[in-house]
């Protein structure tokens, strides 16, 4: 009786219920669906994982070039005060090159009036041996 039920395209499954369905397909089915079903669930969960991901990525990526910048600036900052220390320096050699040249100008005016003050001493000496 089973085989004229299935030629007629009706099927009893394993409970004894008259089915349109060979229960085998009804069963694949309802697996594949099920199967289905799972792998939009775990689809969902990756795509939730890709988004946090992403923010992650973003807030990293953000962070990494705030500081980028801020290295720059600091970068710049060092170089300004290098070349404020390079320009000091050559005013303080400027300034002790000035210094040099007018002691320089001073042991010469020194001696110069050394030779002044030894002739004056030499006229007065023989104007008083003279006298």
């Amino acid at each position: 009786m089973s085989e004229e039920l299935q030629k007629a395209g009706l099927y009893i499954d394993d409970i004894y219920r008259l089915r349109v369905q060979d229960p085998r397909i009804a069963t694949e089915t309802n697996e594949l669906r099920e199967e289905c079903l799972e792998y939009a669930n775990k689809l969902q969960e990756f795509k939730k994982l890709a988004a946090d991901f992403h923010k992650i990525v973003s807030k990293i990526s953000k962070d990494v070039e705030r500081e980028k910048l801020r290295a720059i600036g600091t970068q710049n900052i060092l170089k300004t005060i290098a070349q404020q220390r390079q320009a000091e320096q050559q005013v303080y050699q400027s300034k002790i090159h000035e210094k040099n040249t007018e002691l320089d100008r001073l042991k010469s005016e020194y001696q110069y009036l050394q030779r002044i003050e030894a002739e004056q001493q030499e006229t007065i000496n023989n104007f008083l041996l003279n006298q």
